[in-house]
């Protein structure tokens, strides 16, 4: 039976493909008990779930994620001693490239508990980490969710009956860092939390004003439209703290285009471009006014690396 259904899953996936839509089989869900397999990264061995996705693509694509480590560097050259936060660090793949190019210490917040005991384990390779177990949202407090993709991809939807999902406690990004050290000076902050990474921005408003750390998260239509997020008041939010320069790129970090304050509809645009069943998601970059020469050396660096490949 099974080779009878290869070529019809064959021709299926090739329809699929030609409008739009990619079909992977994801891995089985991880599990504390599940495998565990070692990735390199960063020169040091990162243990995951042999069930984690990351394990695919990191072997696939291992430049994946690269450009955090890259920005670090240009962020500690030019404010040695400043911090950085990993948002939804998962198990600890981008402190490891992060710390592959750069020393400054990092606050990583991770919420799932599968996640989260690699990222113990793994976390001890380097110096200056400091771990939190929380889930993050624009205000703190106690809320009913969805807890999909658990041990791997970390996904919260609204709950759609009174029955359904369960009470998770969420703390503000701007908390967990005045709890940890009121010294620190945050240059630099990566969010990937699927969707909820615009609450977490705005619940580090303090961070943001006070600090003007290089930005990064991800735009996924996916996830964002359940939570009834609005990407263009998020833009103006933005603005409004005077980030005022952009660069968008495709999920494996190819360059898509940078854009500016004035460009809100080139950012709507794209949003609606990635719809619902489409492989893509934009992984941003913000900039603020007064770090313009942080993201011209970047922005360079990036229109380098496509002349060269």
């Amino acid at each position: 039976m099974k080779q009878l259904l290869k070529p019809l899953k064959h021709s299926v996936s090739r329809l699929l493909g030609r409008v739009g839509y990619s079909v992977r089989k994801l891995p089985p869900k991880p599990r504390k008990t599940s495998k565990v397999t070692k990735i390199m990264l960063g020169g040091k061995s990162i243990k995951m779930h042999s069930g984690n996705p990351l394990c695919f693509e990191y072997k696939n694509y291992p430049q994946l994620n690269a450009h955090i480590g890259s920005v670090a560097a240009l962020v500690q050259r030019q404010f040695p001693g400043a911090w950085a936060v990993d948002v939804g660090a998962n198990v600890g793949d981008t402190l490891a490239i992060l710390k592959g190019q750069a020393s400054m210490p990092v606050i990583c917040v991770e919420g799932d508990p599968i996640c989260y005991e690699l990222l113990e384990e793994n976390a001890q390779q380097f110096k200056e980490v400091f771990l939190v177990k929380t889930f993050l949202s624009d205000k703190p407090g106690q809320s009913k969710v969805v807890l999909d993709k658990a041990g791997w991809n970390t996904t919260l939807t609204p709950v759609k009956t009174e029955s359904s999902g369960q009470n998770l406690q969420f703390r503000t990004l701007d908390e967990v860092v005045q709890a940890l050290s009121r010294q620190a000076t945050i240059k630099l902050l990566k969010v990937d939390a699927e969707g909820y990474d615009m609450r977490i921005i705005r619940g580090a408003a303090g961070i943001l004003e006070r600090h003007k750390p290089v930005i990064n998260f991800e735009l996924n239509r996916y996830n964002i439209e359940p939570l009834g997020e609005s990407v263009g008041d998020f833009f103006d939010y933005l603005v409004s703290l005077e980030y005022l320069n952009f660069i968008l790129n495709d999920p494996l970090g190819g360059l898509i285009c940078s854009i500016n304050e004035s460009n809100k509809a080139i950012w709507e645009d794209l949003y609606r471009y990635s719809y619902l069943g489409r492989p893509i998601y934009f992984d941003v970059w913000g900039f603020h006014k007064t770090d313009k020469n942080l993201f011209d050396e970047f922005l360079a660096q990036r229109r380098i690396g496509i002349l060269k490949s």
